[in-house]
């Protein structure tokens, strides 16, 4: 037992020693890969930068160049050389009096009016006294009719728009809507009313007239040309007055009527213009600048150079920069690899989209580069551009993990070696310890009978031979021992022999549960059996077969408790059945398996200190294989089992 004990120590000791030498080169891969895992990252990251930086410092030099070819326009202040590249990119030309864009209608308004052209209010004082203060406006009609027919068309024009206002006033809406139609056709259409053009006055009287005369239909197809007019940027106004008649024709058509939000910006851009550089066109000085502005949502670029003698610009609406300076750049093939995002001074975007990029991108803000905008650079497939990494990596990954599967493998058999080496030589310890028990007992028996007859020759007869049964039955018992383990040695050499003869399982079960009475003679335990008067017929060795059914029983007995209460029973048919049931300990679903292993002895055996050899069970799959049957443990924990033995009918 010592050297037992010495030997499974030094195992254990030689098992650690191992596994930590395993666990400790699992770890040197592990480290050694992940190292190399992150050179690998950090090289990956550098190259896939400098793609990015690349990218960003070419797209900045391409717009450099688009610009100065833009700004070479400025250079040369001739507004008959400009020619328009797009709807939404006009040129701004300004001085101290004036602000003139081309082309001439490209915007809804500006910051600036010119002087108008309409006739001295003096020229209609009579007309006026005859509307206002007599409101005889039959005779005011004849007044104005003289003067409508000056030569003067600011004259002329002011005359009639007073005539057509008059006839109204005097229940003529008829001839009052003539001449508002006269005039918004009229060729005179420059000359200017309080500032705005004669025609749209008379357009929007007539909108008016309309209106009171409940001529709805005319009235919103009037109010729709009179809109799209003013989007077109067929009158010069500013910004109040736009919105005004905008807000009016919107009023009649009974909707809104929302102008291109990029002409809108173009508006605005140009008010930016006048406002912010007005004091340098003033004062003579000489700048020139880039910026690029958001005016509701819509991003527009600007452009501007100032002279003593004033200023000239370039504003380019979306589309423009989209179509003549964005696209042509980054959808080079050049660029297929990056997603290019290009924002505007208030961090709106103007191209591109707002990716959510898994690195950081690479930027180029507007001060470093002189430019209008900010840029921003992602990789577009960072799969692709991974793709050379990651197999690499894969690669590398996958030796190293070969290396540490292998010593993983290689120490996992090891302990697994280990440990059933040390799990056999624990299961031999307890079954030597285990069958020394089970011999000292009949042993102790044994002499203790023998010792008491040596030493009162004179004991009556009836103790005397209840003696002699004490001994016979220790006898037997260590008899059957020596005989189990013999057999179960022959059995594990594969020598133990099995003569088949065709056997009646009703009077075998009845013979063995006969004698296991006779032996455990003991009134604590009551054994009921339940067999077929003939039958049923089997094919097997009769003491191999009585040998499994009384380790069933001895069992059965053994793990009853105080009062041992089994049960055998056989049931004829194809297989013949025979059940041991008992009312003990139960045995828990995770041993089941494991109790017909040999040297393995359930938890009940312990916590309820039942003694064995721990190959009793084993020897019963062992003997009920050998005879093509199959041997069947059901159970529940404070309830009881039963074992059923299944064996093929013979006959």
């Amino acid at each position: 037992m010592k050297r037992l004990t010495s030997w499974r120590n030094s195992s254990r000791k030689t098992a650690i020693l191992f596994l930590g030498i395993a666990a400790f080169s699992v770890i040197v891969l592990v480290w050694m890969g992940l190292r190399l895992v992150r050179q690998d990252r950090a090289l990956e990251a550098q190259r896939l930068e400098d793609k990015r930086e690349a990218a960003a410092d070419r797209i900045a030099a391409a717009l450099e160049k688009i610009l100065q070819e833009e700004e070479r326009t400025l250079a040369d202040p001739q507004e008959s050389d400009f020619v328009p590249a797009g709807k939404d990119r006009i040129l701004v030309f300004a001085d101290p009096a004036v602000i003139r864009v081309r082309p001439k209608n490209a915007l809804l308004y500006y910051p600036v009016m010119p002087p108008g052209n309409e006739a001295s209010p003096l020229l209609f004082t009579e007309a006026e006294r005859a509307e206002f203060q007599e409101q005889n406006y039959p005779r005011a009609v004849n007044v104005l009719r003289s003067l409508a027919g000056s030569k003067d068309a600011a004259v002329r024009v002011g005359a009639r728009l007073r005539m057509a206002r008059n006839l109204r006033k005097a229940g003529q809406p008829a001839e009052a809507l003539k001449i508002y139609q006269q005039l918004a056709g009229d060729p005179d259409s420059e000359v200017t009313v309080s500032g705005v053009a004669s025609d749209l006055v008379a357009r929007r009287a007539r909108c008016v007239l309309l209106e009171e005369m409940a001529r709805g239909e005319e009235l919103r197809q009037e109010a729709l040309n009179l809109h799209a007019d003013l989007t077109n940027g067929r009158w010069r106004l500013d910004r109040a007055s736009y919105v005004y008649y905008s807000e009016e024709a919107e009023g009649w058509v009974g909707g809104k009527l929302e102008p291109e939000a990029a002409k809108r910006a173009l508006a605005e851009a140009v008010g930016w213009l006048w406002q912010n550089l007005e004091a340098n066109v003033r004062s003579a000085e000489s700048s020139s600048g880039r910026r690029s502005l958001r005016f509701d949502r819509t991003s527009v670029a600007v452009l501007w150079r100032i002279t003593g003698g004033g200023m000239m610009a370039i504003v380019a609406g979306p589309e423009f920069q989209k179509g003549r300076w964005f696209e042509p750049i980054i959808e080079d093939p050049g660029f297929a690899g990056v997603h290019v995002a290009i924002h505007d001074a208030e961090g709106g975007l103007v191209y591109g989209n707002e990716p959510q990029p898994e690195t950081p991108p690479s930027s180029r803000p507007s001060f470093a580069t002189g430019l209008p905008w900010d840029i921003s650079v992602v990789n577009a497939d960072l799969a692709a551009d991974r793709s050379e990494f990651i197999q690499r990596r894969r690669l590398m990954m996958a030796g190293l993990g070969m290396l540490a599967l292998l010593v993983i493998a290689a120490s996992a058999l090891i302990g697994r070696a280990v440990s059933r080496e040390l799990a056999a030589a624990r299961l031999q310890s307890d079954f030597v310890s285990a069958v020394s028990h089970e011999f000292r007992t009949p042993l102790t028996s044994m002499r203790q009978f023998t010792e008491m007859l040596v030493e009162d020759e004179d004991l009556p007869a009836e103790k005397r031979h209840a003696f002699y049964r004490a001994q016979e039955r220790a006898t037997r018992r260590l008899s059957r021992l020596v005989e189990s383990l013999l057999d179960f040695g022959r059995m594990e050499a594969g020598a133990r022999p099995y003569r088949l003869q065709e056997l009646d399982a009703g009077s075998l079960v009845r013979t063995v549960v006969e004698e296991f009475r006779l032996e455990t003679d003991s009134n604590d335990v009551a054994i009921e059996c339940s067999v077929p008067a003939n039958g049923p017929l089997v094919n097997g060795d009769r003491e191999a077969l009585a040998q499994a059914l009384w380790n069933l029983l001895d069992n059965a007995v053994r793990y009853s408790g105080d009062r041992a209460d089994v049960r055998v029973e056989v049931e004829g048919g194809n297989p013949v059945v025979i059940r041991v049931r008992d009312r003990g300990v139960g045995i828990p679903p995770s041993e089941r398996e494991r109790i017909f292993l040999k040297f393995v002895r359930g938890s009940g055996a312990k916590v309820h200190g039942v003694k064995g050899t721990g190959i009793g069970l084993a020897m019963v799959k062992h003997i009920v294989d050998a005879h093509g049957g199959k041997v069947i443990v059901e159970s529940e924990l404070g309830q009881g089992s039963t074992f059923t033995i299944r064996l093929p009918a013979g006959g």
